[in-house]
């Protein structure tokens, strides 16, 4: 009885080494997760955002345009769906014409999927008229941009959504 009892716990230890080993190689195989850049990344897309803000004040069509992805959506306010970046293009010839209102925003939130690949970021916007009898006029709004890390590592807007009121 007692040398079948020490066969079993024999059986069993090797078993039981065997199976530390096995989840140890599959362990092992499992690729690291990627690292965490999600701070960087939300520095990286705030920065952008500033720059395109500028961009559409300066009103600089090229530049303004160049934040979007070649297959970005636009959803203008009470207006049309635009797909691609030349579309997108032919509505900012409008935004930023010399007699448009002059268009800023600011940034309030930014989130980074933990993936690192996408994005959100939202805020308010504030467009400026000329003045007319000493005040100038503004109108008011919020908006979404969905951002989308591009092969080359930068971020290009893939979905923008903006609406009137605050």
């Amino acid at each position: 009885m007692t040398r079948m009892y020490s066969k079993v716990l024999s059986i069993a230890a090797i078993l039981a080494v065997a199976m530390a080993a096995a989840c140890a190689e599959q362990t092992a195989k499992q690729p690291a997760p990627p690292p965490d850049t999600r701070k960087a990344d939300e520095a990286a897309i705030r920065a952008a955002s500033a720059e395109w803000s500028k961009a559409a004040a300066a009103k600089d069509l090229d530049k303004a345009v160049s934040y979007y992805a070649e297959d970005a959506v636009y959803l203008t306010d009470k207006g049309a769906m635009v797909n691609g970046k030349n579309s997108i293009r032919m509505v900012w010839k409008g935004v930023v014409e010399p007699s448009a209102p002059t268009l800023t925003w600011t940034t309030t939130y930014v989130e980074v999927a933990r993936s690192g690949d996408i994005a959100y970021e939202y805020g308010t916007y504030k467009e400026t008229s000329e003045a007319k009898k000493g005040k100038p006029k503004e109108e008011k709004g919020k908006y979404v941009a969905v951002w989308k890390k591009q092969k080359d590592g930068s971020w290009k807007v893939a979905l923008d959504i903006d609406n009137t009121g605050e």
